[in-house]
């Protein structure tokens, strides 16, 4: 009995210390990765055009691996991400495979990062 209610304490003090701790405080910060836009050709492209024939315009984001890893030797982590699209100029070729008219044309404009580290205290 003794026993019991000794193992009963502990875990009572337990609790209490647990439930009675500071909640988490953070800090924030986003940063943008522009995407980098390259021009190609379109080999399978029949239709069309002269002035749009054989062009192709996309976009690509890769962030640098070490600006990640400096900011994880700071402490941040990434909480969150999304991209930020944009419409260009609408598409109104025709491709190989036969398709034509108004087409929709979006892409990657930038890559937003959400970080964050325990706030210092």
């Amino acid at each position: 009995m003794k026993n019991s209610l000794k193992l009963l304490s502990i875990l009572t003090s337990l609790f209490v210390l647990t439930s009675c701790s500071k909640p988490m405080k953070w800090e924030y910060k986003t940063i943008y990765f522009d995407s980098e836009r390259f021009e190609g050709k379109d080999k399978g492209y029949t239709k069309g055009d002269d002035i749009f024939k054989n062009t192709v315009s996309s976009a690509t984001i890769i962030p640098s691996e070490t600006s990640l890893n400096d900011l994880g030797k700071d402490g941040w982590e990434i909480a969150s991400t999304y991209l930020e699209m944009e419409t260009v100029y609408p598409n109104l070729l025709a491709s190989g495979s036969g398709v034509a008219g108004l087409q929709s044309n979006t892409r990657p404009q930038r890559l937003v990062v959400i970080f964050k580290r325990p706030m210092k205290k």
